[in-house]
C-alpha cells in the first residue's frame, strides 16, 4: 500500500533525487518516500560525464563501486578545431586535490540504474508512476507543518519535507511558487549555432581515429560550431557487438529548427559540416571516409540557463504547510559546456543530506529559527555555485559563438596562442580544476 503519511518525500528518481534519498539514508533518516512520475529506464538522459568533486560525493554515501565498474575512467579531455588540438584538461595532474584524479564516463541512465541498486539494497523504494499535480497545505489543524501531496491517479501523501527532484519543469518548484529565470535577466540570449543542439547515440563504419588511452572525449570547434564525440563504456553500450559513440553538434542557424529525432543522414550532414577530418565521410577531406552506420537514438535540446530563486521555500508565519527544498534540473540549468549538470545535481541532493538531518534535531529540541537557517545556509551556497557553474557554460559558449564570428588570420593567431599556453602543465590542471567541481562553495 502507497503510504499516506512521510516526513521527507522526494519528488523525482532521477540521479539528484536518489543522491538526496541515499545522502538522507545515510544520515540515518528511514521516513521518506521516493516518487517518480516515469517507470525506470525511460529517461532517454544526454549526460554522461561525471565529475571529481561528484565521485568524492557519492564514495561518501558508499554509492561510487558500481558506477566505477560500469564506467570509463578519462584522465584527459581535450579541445580542438578542424585538423589539431588546441588546449587540453588533464585531470591526472589532481591527484594531490582528490582520490579520484579523473572523470568518469558513463550514459545517465546506466548512472541511475547503479543508483537505483544501491537504493534497493537499502531498502530505499522507489515508487512509479506517480506524477504530482498539487501540493497544499493540509487543512486539519493537528497537521499544520504538513504538505499534502496529490497526484495524477488521485492517491494523496502528507509529507513535512518536500524535495522538488522533478526537473526543469518541476511542478514542486511551481507549486511552490519559486521563480526559476536566467540568473542575468538573459532570457532571450542568442547562442548563434549553439542555440540548438542535435544528439544521437551512434555506430560508424570504422572506429574513429581522434582518440588515445587517457582522451576519450573529442571536442571540435568549427566556424562558430561544436561537435563532440565520445564512446559508450563497454559496459553501458547499447549495442555489445560494437563500439557505440554518443555524438552532440551544434545546429548552424542557416538549418532552422533541428527535428525532434534528427536522422541518420542529418547527423551525418552535421559532422561532415562541422567536425575533424577524422570523421568526415568525403573523400576529399578524410582519405579513410567514415560514416554513421547505424543510430540507436536522437534527440534535440535547446540551450537555456535558468536558476531557482531560492532552493528553500520556508514555513512562513502563519500559514500552514511543511518545507519545500530543490535539487538539481529543478533548481537549475544550463547550456551542456563542460559536463557539469549531472555532477552539480548530483552534489545538491548530497549535500543535502545532513543539513536536512540537524534541520530535522534542531526542531526537536525547539530551536524552529536556528533550523531554518540551516537550510538558508545551504540553499545560499547551491544557488552561488550554480550561478557559477552558468557564468562558467557561458563563458565557454561566449568563446565558441565568437570564434565563428573572427577574421580568419586573427583566429588563427588566438588558437596559436591558446596552443602555447595549453602547452603547461599548469593550464592542463587549471582547466582540469574548474571542470572537476573541487572548487566548490
Amino acid at each position: 500500500m502507497f503510504p499516506q503519511q512521510t516526513t521527507v518525500l522526494i519528488v523525482g528518481a532521477g540521479p539528484s533525487g536518489m543522491a538526496a534519498a541515499l545522502s538522507l539514508h545515510h544520515q540515518g533518516i528511514r521516513d521518506l518516500v521516493v516518487v517518480d512520475a516515469i517507470l525506470a529506464g525511460q529517461n532517454f538522459s544526454r549526460a554522461m560525464v561525471i565529475q571529481a568533486a561528484t565521485l568524492e560525493a557519492l564514495n561518501s554515501v558508499d554509492c561510487l563501486d558500481g558506477i566505477l565498474s560500469a564506467g570509463v575512467k578519462v584522465e584527459a579531455v581535450g579541445l580542438r578545431d578542424t585538423s589539431s588540438d588546441i588546449l587540453s584538461a588533464d585531470f591526472s595532474l589532481l591527484a594531490g586535490h582528490t582520490k579520484f584524479p579523473f572523470a568518469v564516463i558513463l550514459p545517465q541512465v546506466k548512472t541511475e540504474a547503479k543508483m537505483l541498486e544501491k537504493m534497493e539494497e537499502e531498502g530505499i523504494k522507489v515508487w512509479r508512476p506517480y506524477k504530482v499535480v498539487s501540493m497544499k497545505p493540509s487543512l486539519r489543524a493537528e497537521e499544520e507543518d504538513l504538505f499534502e501531496v496529490q497526484f495524477e491517479s488521485g492517491e494523496f501523501i502528507k509529507a513535512k519535507y518536500v524535495i522538488g527532484a522533478d526537473g526543469a519543469h518541476s511542478v514542486v518548484r511551481e507549486q511552490a511558487g519559486i521563480s526559476f529565470n536566467d540568473p542575468d535577466g538573459d532570457e532571450k540570449h542568442d547562442y548563434g549555432n549553439l542555440s540548438q543542439m542535435a544528439i544521437a547515440d551512434v555506430a560508424f563504419t570504422s572506429e574513429p581515429q581522434i582518440f588515445t588511452s587517457e582522451r576519450k572525449v573529442s571536442q571540435t570547434l568549427s566556424s562558430g560550431n561544436m561537435v563532440l564525440v565520445s564512446p559508450f563504456p563497454p559496459t553501458a553500450s547499447p549495442d555489445p557487438t560494437r563500439t557505440v559513440y554518443r555524438l552532440v553538434s551544434s545546429v548552424p542557424v542557416d538549418l532552422g529548427t533541428a527535428p525532434h529525432e534528427p536522422s541518420i543522414e542529418y547527423m551525418q550532414r552535421l559532422v561532415d559540416r562541422n567536425g575533424p577530418a577524422q570523421l568526415s565521410s568525403d573523400p576529399a577531406r578524410n582519405p579513410n571516409p567514415v560514416r554513421i552506420e547505424k543510430m540507436y537514438w536522437s534527440t534535440r535540446y535547446r540551450t537555456r540557463s535558468a536558476v531557482a530563486e531560492s532552493y528553500f521555500a520556508p514555513r512562513k508565519p502563519g500559514v500552514s504547510g511543511g518545507f519545500v527544498l530543490l535539487v538539481g534540473d529543478a533548481a537549475h540549468i544550463h547550456s551542456p559546456m563542460g559536463g557539469q549538470g549531472l555532477s552539480l545535481g548530483i552534489r545538491d541532493g548530497i549535500s543535502l543530506g545532513p543539513v536536512l538531518k540537524a534541520h530535522i534535531d534542531r526542531r526537536a529540541d525547539g530551536s524552529d529559527a536556528a533550523a531554518d537557517n540551516l537550510f538558508e545556509e545551504w540553499a545560499t551556497v547551491r544557488h552561488k555555485r550554480a550561478v557559477s557553474v552558468v557564468a562558467m557554460t557561458k563563458k565557454a559558449m561566449g568563446v565558441f559563438v565568437a570564434q565563428g564570428k573572427m577574421w580568419p588570420p586573427m583566429l588563427r593567431f588566438v588558437f596559436a596562442v591558446m596552443r602555447f599556453l595549453g602547452g603547461f602543465k599548469f593550464m592542463k590542471r587549471n582547466v582540469a580544476y574548474k571542470l572537476s567541481g573541487l572548487g566548490e562553495i
